[in-house]
């Protein structure tokens, strides 16, 4: 399948790839073009200056001027050209600073945009395909240093071309008044050279980008060469890895991934082929600098025949016509390598310009201190993006204010799509969920999303001080963040920090950062979720990795935090939430059964005694003590 930067594009599309990006490039940094405007403009100007310099000086040697005159237009001009020189090179490392942290720019908002975009979409096919293309767009070249380089060469080659055609133009008065045809021959012959060459090189550069882009087979572009790619660049082999690398001995795998796919002889076919290109490209494009600067000094030599210019005008003449043909090249080839770094950031600005699909809301919370709050799923149906299978299908439930329910079933039942929907990352096709008797749609989402707490199956934890962690902020209270991780049995671990609550999680911004466990890490989370102090509470597995014992303790002595809020417990095994006063059973997406546990137990045809007496099956054939399961 051809991809996007394979596919011929017209004229007027490069032009609209062209404006697009630097709309974006200049809302990130208005005055860079600016400078760089200023910057180019003496970069042109400085050798142009030299170039008449020199000119002045051998026309008035050749003409007797007096001696201390051309010092004196000497002296002043190369301080000019000195001080041209050091605003130049000050102003051109200011601009390089600023385009720097205009990278960084780029990058943090894509980065925020995927926190605005609704979760919906991030998790949708269409925001995969779009990713794709964003990694296979920005595999190879500078990326956005590309605006960088080609602007600035354009803007400078303007300049170039500008004072080329003012110093060249007695040139052109000399061949119209005395019909010096031989002259313009040479000049429409270097143009043609010029055009046809840089076809050439477009041709070389199309034949480049083809071998980047296509594959021998797309199997062997999917699975081989970017994974290769992956692994060559290192970060496979980030410390997180490093211990599945040692213990299972993973080089011969790692090997196969990364050296045997660039010694694969077609993968070599591809180098080999590429290289064919870049030769042709830069061997074209030197071969044209050069015709160019040859036909500049013939059409100077044919002018200076006629023996009506000075010695200095020739010199003039000489470097203002290779200023021009040397300015033509460049002004299309910067243009032609805009357009193409343009377009291979169009697939970044298509994402930055997706539009959120849920509605917002506007109708304001109502702030309640009693945490009277109430929700209802009523006949709610729900299919993820691109699938055709029902996640959950007429689902009706109502949570009551300061219960504590626990949600049951087998993994794909459903139950962490409950939880999604219930916190409003995904709204269901069918039916409606109310909080209070309102559809949660007409709330603003911001403030909707202030009820929940909660701990999702893969939660995540940040590499900052452990209280920011918790409190998900850099300002907090640092008795309550102690007081959640207390209750969350974090206190013995917090108290053994020599940093305390200012300790680093992990070592990617701290060497003194400690490496927590899984367990700990979960006791966190669940401090976190504390901290928040919503009116509802839920856990979503987030123990499942732990052995029964050990998740029924965390989900016991959390219930005991929860207090008088409403909690919901999501987990697969039964034993974990016999405390709750209501069950309800998920089963392929539907809601079975709902009760305490000694009605759910006592009703020995239902799914619930079927997965009650399995697991406690299987606890007695472990040997697993501690939880009554009889």
């Amino acid at each position: 399948m051809e991809t996007e930067l394979l596919r011929k594009l017209p004229l007027k599309q490069h032009v609209k790839n062209i404006k697009k990006i630097l709309k974006l490039v200049y809302k990130l940094d208005s005055k860079y073009f600016k400078v760089t405007v200023l910057v180019q403009m003496m970069s042109a100007v400085q050798p142009y200056l030299a170039l008449i310099l020199s000119a002045y000086v051998l026309d008035g040697l050749s003409e007797g001027k007096d001696f201390s005159q051309l010092m004196t237009v000497v002296s002043i001009s190369l301080i000019t050209i000195l001080l041209i020189h050091y605003l130049r090179y000050a102003m051109n490392e200011w601009m390089n600073a600023r385009w720097q942290n205009t990278l960084r720019m780029y990058g943090c908002i894509t980065q925020i945009r995927i926190l605005d975009l609704d979760f919906s979409r991030i998790d949708s096919p269409e925001m995969k395909e779009i990713q794709d293309r964003i990694r296979s767009d920005n595999q190879w070249g500078p990326g956005l240093n590309g605006i960088y380089w080609h602007l600035n060469n354009l803007v400078l080659q303007c300049f170039r071309l500008v004072g080329a055609i003012i110093l060249a133009a007695p040139v052109a008065g000399y061949m119209v008044e005395g019909g010096h045809y031989e002259i313009l021959a040479v000049f429409g012959v270097l143009v043609i050279i010029i055009a046809v060459g840089q076809h050439i090189v477009a041709l070389c550069r199309k034949k480049v980008h083809y071998h980047q882009f296509s594959t021998i087979r797309e199997e062997e572009k999917e699975e081989r060469y970017c994974f290769s790619w992956e692994f060559a660049n290192n970060e496979a082999f980030a410390y997180q890895y490093g211990k599945d690398i040692r213990i299972y001995h993973s080089y011969d795998l790692l090997k196969r991934w990364t050296t045997e796919v660039f010694g694969h002889s077609a993968f070599r076919r591809r180098i080999l082929d590429m290289s064919k290109g870049w030769a042709g490209e830069f061997g074209f494009s030197g071969m044209l600098s050069s015709a160019a600067s040859g036909g500049a000094y013939l059409m100077v030599a044919l002018v200076a025949l006629g023996g009506t210019v000075t010695v200095g005008s020739v010199l003039q003449l000489a470097g203002a016509l290779s200023g021009l043909f040397s300015a033509l090249y460049e002004i299309v080839n910067a243009v032609s390598g805009l357009a193409q770094t343009a377009r291979q950031q169009m697939s970044t600005l298509e994402f930055l310009e997706l539009e959120d699909e849920m509605y917002k809301g506007k109708l304001p919370m109502e702030k309640r201190s009693d945490g009277q709050y109430q929700v209802e799923f009523r006949n709610v149906s729900f299919k993820y993006p691109g699938t055709e299978n029902w996640a959950l299908k007429d689902f009706s439930l109502k949570l009551t204010v300061g219960e504590k329910l626990a949600i049951v079933g087998m993994n794909g039942s459903g139950k962490t799509t409950m939880i999604k929907l219930l916190c409003r990352l995904y709204d269901p096709q069918e039916g409606e969920i109310l909080l209070n008797g309102v559809d949660i749609r007409k709330f603003k989402q911001d403030e909707y999303c202030r009820l929940f707490s909660v701990v999702f199956q893969d939660y995540t934890l940040f590499p900052f001080p452990l209280g920011e962690n918790v409190a998900v902020s850099e300002e907090y209270e640092m008795g309550k963040v102690e007081q959640c991780l207390e209750d969350a049995d974090f206190g013995e671990r917090l108290r053994n920090l020599e940093k305390g609550v200012n300790t680093y999680l992990y070592k990617d911004y701290d060497d003194n950062g400690v490496e927590i466990s899984g367990g700990e890490a979960q006791k966190i989370a669940i401090a976190r979720a504390v901290y928040k102090d919503a009116p509802f509470i839920l856990l979503d597995e987030p123990t499942a990795a732990l052995d029964p014992l050990a998740e029924y303790e965390i989900y016991t002595n959390f219930d005991r935090i929860a207090g008088e809020k409403t909690a919901i417990y999501i987990s697969h095994r039964l034993s974990s939430c016999r405390f709750c006063e209501k069950i309800a059973v998920f089963h392929e997406g539907r809601l079975l059964q709902l009760g305490s546990h000694e009605e759910l137990v006592a009703d020995k045809s239902g799914k619930y005694y079927e997965m009650w007496a399995a697991q406690a099956q299987y606890y007695r054939e472990k040997g697993i003590e501690g939880l009554a399961l009889d």
